[in-house]
C-alpha cells in the first residue's frame, strides 16, 4: 500500500515538476498571448491601435517589454516607449492578473496634440462604445459628467504610475494649435514614495529648468508637488500668456491634492495650493504687475455630474489676508453661479498691509487701526438674469486712518491743482479754486443743474455712503445681457474718486482701488457730501476739451452757470456720459432727437417733486435748447469742417450715420 501511494505521489510531482517546466518554456508566449488579449479589449474600446516589439520573462519575476506604440485611430501617436522593466508574480500571471512592481521605464516620448479642436489624449477620457458590443461599459449606473471624467482619469494615473518607478530620458510635448510646449526629464524616481527630479522646458522658444519635488501614494490617492527654479531665477509660463493672453511668475509653487471620497453622485478632494513672489498681468486684470509676496488656497472641492463646489471650509490667504469662499457653478442646463464672503471683524491693517505690491498707487503706505468686516453674496441664474442678486458691504469698529500713503484724501477739502487724463497722456491742469475765475462754489452753481446732475448721475447722492446695491446690480444685469460692458452704475462719489486718482482703464484692480478709496472718503467722512459735488462739477468734462460747469455753461450758452434755465440744466447734465460726442444728441435739424425726450421727463418730474421747479415750469418744460456759445460750431450747417462730419457718419456704425440709417429702416417697416 506504501509503495503505490509513494508511486501516485512520485507520478504527481513528476507531472507537476513537468508541467512547470512547460510553463516555464512556454511563459514568454503565455505572457504575450496575455497581454495581447487584454490591449485587444482596451483597443476596442479606446478605439486605439497598441503595438509592442517583443516582451518577455527573464527569470520567474523579471519583465521585460519594448517598442511600445499607442496610437489612437485616427490620430497622431501619443505614447512610445522604448524599454520597460518590472517585477512580476507568475502566480498571478497563471491567474490572469498582471501586478507591475518596481517599474522602470526608459525612452519615453509621450506627445499630446490639441489641433483645430481635435485631441489625440481624449481616448484617456472617454470610452468608444460599440453597440452590441460586450466590451462596452456595462456600469451605466456609475456616475457621468464633471465628476465621471475626473474620476476616470484620477483612476487611470494612480493604477497606471506605482509608488515605485523610475525613469530616463522621458520627453512630453504638447502642440496646442501655434504653441507648442517641450519637457525633457533625464532622470525620475519614486522611491518610498518620495521623488525629486530636474525638468527642462521649452514653451516656444523660451527655455527654463524646473525642479520638481514632493511624494506620491496610490494607496491614499495623493500627490504633493514643489516646483521651483533649478537655478534661482523666477518661473514663467509663455503658455498662458499665448493661449490666454495672461503674464505669470512666480519664485515657487506648491501643490498637495487627496481624493478624499469617491461616491456615487459626488468626487471629494482637498488640498492645498501655495505659491511665493507671484506675479500676474492682464489687460482686464491691470495695465501694470500686480506681484503678491506669498499666499494660497487650502481647498476642498466637490465636483458633482454638472456642479462644481469650492467648500466654505476652503481658506485663501493673501499675504496677511485670510478669507473662506463658497463658489457654486452649475454648468447645465443653463449656467448658475452662487459666490459668498462672510469675513467677521478682523485686524483693518491685514488688509491694507496685504494689497499687491506697487498697484494701488494711492494706497502704499497707508496705516490704519481698529477692525473691519466684510460680506458679499452673489446669485445669478442665466436663465432668470433679471433676478440676479447681489450684496457687499464692508463694516468698521474703532476704525482710524493713522496715516496716510501716498495720497492724503482729505487735501480735497482745499484748493488743489487737477490734472485730466486721456490714454495716459496729461491734456490740461487747472486749479481748482478761487484763483481760477471759472472756479465756482457749490453756492454760486445753479440749483437746476446741482439737481439735475445727481438725478441724472446719482439721485440718492446725500443719502448712501458712496455706493448703491441697485445701481450696480442693475449694471451687473445689462452687462451680462448685453455681453459688455455697457453700464457701470457709478455714484457721483465713484465718478469722483476715478477722475482725482484713477486711470480711465477698465480693470479689475483700478475698480477695487476705486471702491476702497470710496469707502475710506465716505465712510469716514474725509470730505464733506457738499465738497465732493462741488469738486465733481467743477471737474468732470462737459464737452470735447470743456472742463468743470461754468466753462461748460459758456461753451453751450455763453452764459454763467448760475443763470441755467431748467431745459438747459437738463441738457447739460445728458452730456455728461459722452461729453465728447454731444452732437450727436442733434438730429440733422439741429434739434434734440426724440430719444432725449424721455431724459427730459424723468428729470424734469424729480426736480419738481423735490421743488426744485414749480408746477408751471414742468408744464412748460420741453426737450429744446439753443446753443448760443462756442458749440454751435459743432452742429450741422455751421462752420464746422464737412470732412469731420463725413468721418463721424461713417465711423463704427454709431452716431448721426446709425441714427440716420436706424430711423430710414423703421419708415420702411411703418410704410
Amino acid at each position: 500500500m506504501k509503495r503505490k501511494i509513494f508511486k501516485v505521489l512520485s507520478l504527481l510531482a513528476f507531472l507537476l515538476i513537468g508541467a512547470m517546466c512547460v510553463l516555464y518554456w512556454q511563459r514568454n508566449s503565455l505572457l504575450e498571448n496575455y497581454l495581447r488579449t487584454k490591449l485587444a479589449k482596451v483597443e476596442a474600446e479606446r478605439n486605439l491601435s497598441i503595438d509592442f516589439q517583443q516582451v518577455n520573462l527573464d527569470g520567474l519575476r523579471n519583465l521585460q517589454l519594448t517598442g511600445l506604440c499607442v496610437m489612437p485611430s485616427p490620430g497622431d501617436t501619443l505614447v512610445r516607449l522604448g524599454k520597460a522593466e518590472a517585477k512580476v508574480s507568475l502566480m498571478n500571471l497563471l491567474r490572469r492578473s498582471l501586478v507591475l512592481n518596481r517599474l522602470r521605464l526608459a525612452e519615453v516620448d509621450l506627445r499630446l496634440v490639441d489641433t483645430a479642436g481635435v485631441r489625440n489624449f481624449d481616448v484617456l477620457l472617454h470610452s468608444h462604445k460599440v453597440a452590441g458590443d460586450a466590451l462596452a461599459d456595462s456600469s451605466s449606473a456609475s456616475k457621468g459628467g464633471y465628476a465621471g471624467r475626473i474620476s476616470k482619469v484620477l483612476s487611470l494615473f494612480f493604477r497606471v504610475v506605482p509608488d515605485r518607478i523610475h525613469v530616463e530620458n522621458m520627453n512630453v510635448s504638447l502642440q496646442k494649435d501655434s504653441t507648442s510646449l517641450r519637457a525633457y526629464l533625464p532622470e525620475l524616481s519614486i522611491v518610498d514614495k518620495n521623488y525629486t527630479t530636474q525638468v527642462l522646458v521649452d514653451e516656444d522658444g523660451d527655455r527654463q529648468n524646473f525642479l520638481l519635488s514632493g511624494s506620491f501614494s496610490n494607496e491614499d490617492r495623493s500627490l504633493d508637488c514643489r516646483v521651483s527654479s533649478a537655478d534661482g531665477s523666477q518661473l514663467r509660463m509663455p503658455l498662458l500668456m499665448a493661449k490666454f493672453g495672461v503674464e505669470v511668475a512666480f519664485d515657487s509653487l506648491c501643490f498637495r491634492f487627496r481624493e478624499k471620497a469617491d461616491e456615487e453622485e459626488r468626487l471629494q478632494m482637498d488640498g492645498k495650493l501655495n505659491f511665493s513672489h507671484l506675479s500676474l498681468k492682464h489687460p482686464k486684470l491691470s495695465d501694470t504687475l500686480v506681484s503678491f509676496p506669498s499666499g494660497g488656497i487650502d481647498y476642498l472641492l466637490n465636483v458633482y455630474s454638472d456642479e462644481v463646489e469650492l467648500d466654505s471650509l476652503s481658506l485663501v490667504t493673501v499675504n496677511q489676508l485670510q478669507f473662506s469662499p463658497y463658489i457654486r457653478v452649475a454648468f447645465r442646463p443653463d449656467l448658475k453661479v452662487r459666490l459668498s464672503i462672510h469675513k467677521d471683524f478682523f485686524p483693518s491693517q491685514q488688509l491694507f498691509a496685504s494689497l499687491p505690491d506697487g498697484l494701488f498707487r494711492n494706497l502704499e503706505g497707508i496705516v490704519t487701526k481698529g477692525e473691519l468686516s466684510y460680506d458679499l453674496d452673489f446669485d445669478l441664474d442665466m436663465a432668470e438674469v433679471d433676478s440676479l442678486k447681489f450684496h457687499s458691504f464692508m463694516g468698521k469698529r474703532d476704525f482710524k486712518i493713522e496715516r496716510y500713503g501716498k495720497t492724503n484724501f482729505t487735501l480735497m477739502n482745499e484748493p488743489f491743482v487737477y490734472s485730466a487724463y486721456e490714454n495716459g497722456a496729461l491734456v490740461r491742469s487747472f486749479e481748482v479754486g478761487e484763483t481760477n475765475p471759472d472756479f465756482r462754489t457749490i453756492d454760486q452753481i445753479s440749483p437746476y443743474l446741482k439737481s439735475a446732475v445727481m438725478y441724472s448721475e446719482d439721485g440718492a447722492f446725500f443719502g448712501h455712503k458712496g455706493f448703491l446695491e441697485t445701481a450696480l446690480t442693475a449694471s451687473i444685469i445689462q452687462n451680462i445681457k448685453e455681453g459688455r460692458f455697457a453700464r457701470g452704475g457709478s455714484t457721483i462719489s465713484m465718478q469722483l474718486i476715478k477722475n482725482l486718482y484713477l486711470s480711465r482703464d477698465k480693470t479689475l484692480t483700478r475698480k477695487l482701488e476705486e471702491a476702497l478709496i470710496v469707502w475710506l472718503v465716505e465712510n469716514n467722512r474725509l470730505a464733506p457730501k457738499q465738497r465732493m459735488l462741488e469738486i465733481y462739477l467743477n471737474i468732470i468734462e462737459w464737452g470735447p476739451g470743456i472742463y468743470g460747469a461754468n466753462e461748460a455753461s459758456r461753451f453751450y450758452f455763453d452764459k454763467d452757470v448760475s443763470k441755467l434755465t431748467p431745459e438747459e440744466a437738463i441738457f447739460m447734465a445728458c452730456v455728461i456720459p459722452r461729453p465728447k460726442k454731444f452732437y450727436w444728441m442733434f438730429d440733422e435739424h439741429n434739434e434734440l432727437r426724440s430719444y432725449v425726450e424721455g431724459h427730459y421727463n424723468i428729470v424734469g418730474k424729480r426736480m419738481l417733486d423735490n421743488q426744485i421747479i414749480t408746477e408751471s415750469q414742468y408744464e412748460k418744460l420741453k426737450p429744446s435748447v439753443k446753443l448760443t456759445g462756442a458749440a454751435k460750431s459743432y452742429l450741422r450747417g455751421s462752420d464746422r469742417d464737412e470732412a469731420v462730419d463725413e468721418a463721424e457718419e461713417e465711423s463704427s456704425g454709431s452716431g448721426w450715420n446709425l441714427f440716420r440709417k436706424t430711423k430710414e429702416l423703421f419708415k420702411k417697416i411703418k410704410n
